[in-house]
Order: structure tokens, then C-alpha cells, then sequence
């Protein structure tokens, strides 16, 4: 027997295998499995939340309603990030010419724009990073060539970026710190820890929780590098929009509306990345002070039970930001407003997410509130994730006698798409 909340994640092969290990003479290919879906009920039995009912027949769940607001960027935006896909096509393109060589660039950049779908302060944390990376790995070379003037140089500067980056002081305590960070990072570089999980991370299929390392390898893997790519990410740097971002804004105008409705409005955000996490704790901590924000990015299962009673409680805080280490293990049925900030590329992470609030003691429908920037890569997310399950229904969707599916799996994950959400 397997019990699976979520057992196809958009990858039919990977599902296939699935029935395999059920029966192994049902299908001989992902593509019969497909042509003759309806083998499936000898081997599946598949209930949704909607088909649950009380012994009176009346709903065990409660409704759920989902609305996807779809804007553009920025002037200032639309400037680092036509930078930013010139930076990004050129190390595909690099990649490309030196073929097996170049996978790691090529995941590189997958990775990069993953992250440029969540948000650009997650890129300008990443790139910072990567531009340390970089110096250090210069710093390295100049040491095997005996370039003792280049090597220290190329160190002093990385001692800074590190300063700059970790915000550390300029005291004794400040500079040791700064040394054991150096330590560690050449460690990193010298023993190339980060390639494995790049290449995990770069995977389409992969679940949002490999998303957890990607930001530490998209920066640390830099033995193939772009031609002065030190100078690029500079210059990329330097054009990095100063205004506030606009989906933080969109973020920031829905939260307000939804407390001047109701001031004791508990209210869930989910997003991939630690770069986009700090950026949605510090504005709405900045512009909603005295509401409180609460965190959770990983940690074992007591850190999430931690996380959950500090939100819980009624004059706890106001908002629960969460990376991918939210979607399981807690229980936030109390609350009923959750906003995706970012879209994973697995849909199957986006109803994981969903199901946080969206589960048995709900009382109140489940409103959810997907944010998409829809001229970067992230327009082209949700299409994948339209795609995506359009052919999950097709293999485990309900179907009418006529055979055609019958179950809208999209309205119950990406819901509604509009230029403007309506939060009465």
C-alpha cells in the first residue's frame, strides 16, 4: 500500500514508477499510461478534500479561494533586470561551448534564474556572495602562481566584502570573525562542496526544499566563471533598483487592506529563498511596526513547533514568513489568508504550501494570494505550472463518463488570474 498526499509532481515518468512498484504489468510506458489512464482505478483509489463529508453529509473542509495578481516591474527593475538576462544568457552560452565541462555553469544559471523569480534582493544577496566567491578563487590561483602582492590584494578585498556582507565590525571580535568565515569559504571552494547540490537545485522537478542550499552554490561554485565576471556582477551591482521592489509593495498594500478589515488578521507568506525571506520580514516590520513577524527558515521539527505557538498566540505576532521548511510539519488552520510571494515550479510545493492553512479545523474559507512579476521569468513559471497541471489532471484527475477530466486542479492552486486582487 502507498499513501501519498501528492503523488504525481508534474513528471510523468516519476509517476509511472510509482505504479510500477504496484504493478509492474499494468503499463509498459509513461506514454500507454497516459493512453489508458483508466487502468489506473484497478490500482488507485483517490479521495480530494472536496469529496470529504461529515456523517450528515455536510463538508469535513471548509471552501478555498485562490487569486493570482499579475504586474509588471519597475523602470529601475526593468534596467538591472534586462542586466541581469545579458549576465545570465551569457554563461548559457559559455556553458553550451564547453559542453559536459560546462554543466555546472549551465546549473549555475538555472539556479540564478530561479532565484530572479523570487525576488531581486534574493539576486543582489546571491550575486554579492558570488562575487566574494569569486575574489577568493582569484586569490587561490595568484597563491599557486606565487603572486604573494596579488594574493594579498585580491584577500584584503574579500576581508571587506565579507565585512560588508555579514555587517561585521571593524573591531577585534569583528575581524576574527572575519577570519573564520575566510576559512571556511576557501574549505568550500578547496573541497567543492556546493557542485552536488547546484545540480540538484537546477532540476525543474525538484522539490522546492532543494532550494534551501542553492543560494550558497550558486555563489560557491566558480572554478568555470564568465570572462571578467568579477567586473560584471560590479556593474550589475551598481544598477540594483534603490526603490522598493514592486511585488514587495503589492505584498505590502494587500496585508495593509486585510488589517484595516480586521486589525487581529493572522496572516501567512511563503517564499523559496532566504534573500526573499529577509526582505518581506523587514518591510512589513518596517512599514507595520508593533505587528510582529516571526520566521521560519528550517531547522529541526522543534524550531517549526516553536515558529507555530509563537503565531498562534493571540497577541502573537501578525505574520508567519516561511521558506519550503513551512509546508510540512505545522498546523496553521487558525489562520486563513496566505500569500505566495514566489511560485515554486513544482505545482504539487505550491498545494503543499496551500494546505498549511487550507486543512481539517478550518473554519473559515482559505484565501490564498499568489503574486507573479509577469515580464521576468516568473510570467513564464506559472505557464509551466499551468502546463504542469493540466497533465497531472489528465493522468490522476476525475473524469466524466464521456472521459474527459472533470477536475479543475488549476482553479485550485493558481485560481483566478487578474492586474489587480480584490481582498473584500
Amino acid at each position: 500500500m502507498l499513501l501519498s498526499a501528492t503523488p504525481h509532481q508534474g513528471n510523468h515518468f516519476q509517476f509511472w514508477m510509482l505504479a510500477q512498484l504496484l504493478n509492474p504489468t499494468l503499463f509498459g510506458s509513461p506514454e500507454e499510461m497516459l493512453e489508458n489512464r483508466h487502468r489506473l482505478n484497478t490500482v488507485m483509489f483517490r479521495r480530494t478534500k472536496a469529496d470529504a463529508c461529515q456523517p450528515d453529509g455536510s463538508p469535513l473542509f471548509a471552501r478555498r479561494w485562490v487569486h493570482t495578481e499579475s504586474f509588471l516591474m519597475g523602470q529601475e527593475e526593468r534596467l538591472f533586470y534586462e542586466k541581469l538576462r545579458e549576465y545570465l544568457e551569457d554563461g548559457f552560452d559559455l556553458a553550451r561551448r564547453q559542453g559536459n565541462q560546462g554543466r555546472a555553469l549551465g546549473f549555475l544559471m538555472a539556479i540564478f534564474q530561479k532565484i530572479a523569480a523570487s525576488s531581486f534582493a534574493a539576486v543582489r544577496r546571491t550575486l554579492k556572495r558570488r562575487l566574494l566567491m569569486l575574489t577568493l578563487h582569484e586569490a587561490l590561483l595568484r597563491d599557486k602562481e606565487l603572486d604573494i602582492e596579488g594574493r594579498e590584494r585580491l584577500t584584503e578585498e574579500a576581508r571587506g566584502l565579507i565585512h560588508e556582507e555579514f555587517g561585521l565590525p571593524h573591531d577585534s571580535i569583528g575581524r576574527s570573525e572575519v577570519d573564520r568565515v575566510l576559512a571556511d569559504l576557501k574549505y568550500r571552494l578547496v573541497k567543492k562542496l556546493d557542485e552536488e547540490a547546484l545540480e540538484m537545485a537546477s532540476d525543474p522537478y525538484a522539490s522546492e526544499y532543494s532550494a534551501t542550499h542553492a543560494e550558497e552554490a550558486a555563489s560557491a561554485v566558480v572554478e568555470l566563471h564568465l570572462p571578467e565576471e568579477r567586473l560584471r556582477i560590479g556593474d550589475l551591482l551598481k544598477v540594483f533598483p534603490q526603490r522598493r521592489e514592486t511585488k514587495a509593495q503589492k505584498l505590502l498594500d494587500g496585508v495593509g487592506t486585510l488589517w484595516r478589515q480586521n486589525p487581529n488578521e493572522k496572516i501567512v507568506v511563503f517564499a523559496t529563498y532566504l534573500g526573499t525571506v529577509d526582505l518581506i520580514a523587514r518591510e512589513i516590520d518596517q512599514t507595520f511596526p508593533g505587528q510582529g513577524v516571526v520566521v521560519l527558515r528550517g531547522g529541526d521539527h522543534g524550531a517549526k513547533v516553536a515558529a507555530e505557538r509563537r503565531f498562534r498566540q493571540k497577541d502573537g505576532p501578525r505574520v508567519l514568513v516561511c521558506t519550503a521548511a513551512g509546508r510540512e510539519g505545522i498546523n496553521l488552520q487558525f489562520a486563513r489568508i496566505l500569500f505566495n510571494f514566489d511560485l515554486p515550479w513544482n505545482p504539487m510545493d505550491v498545494e503543499q504550501r496551500i494546505g498549511r492553512i487550507h486543512r481539517y479545523g478550518q473554519n473559515h474559507t482559505a484565501q490564498v494570494y499568489n503574486l507573479v512579476l509577469s515580464d521576468t521569468i516568473e510570467g513564464r513559471i506559472f505557464l509551466l505550472l499551468d502546463e504542469k497541471l493540466t497533465e497531472i489532471a489528465r493522468t490522476v484527475g476525475k473524469v466524466d463518463n464521456q472521459g474527459n477530466v472533470a477536475e479543475d486542479l488549476r482553479a485550485q492552486i493558481l485560481g483566478q488570474l487578474s492586474e489587480r486582487l480584490n481582498y473584500d
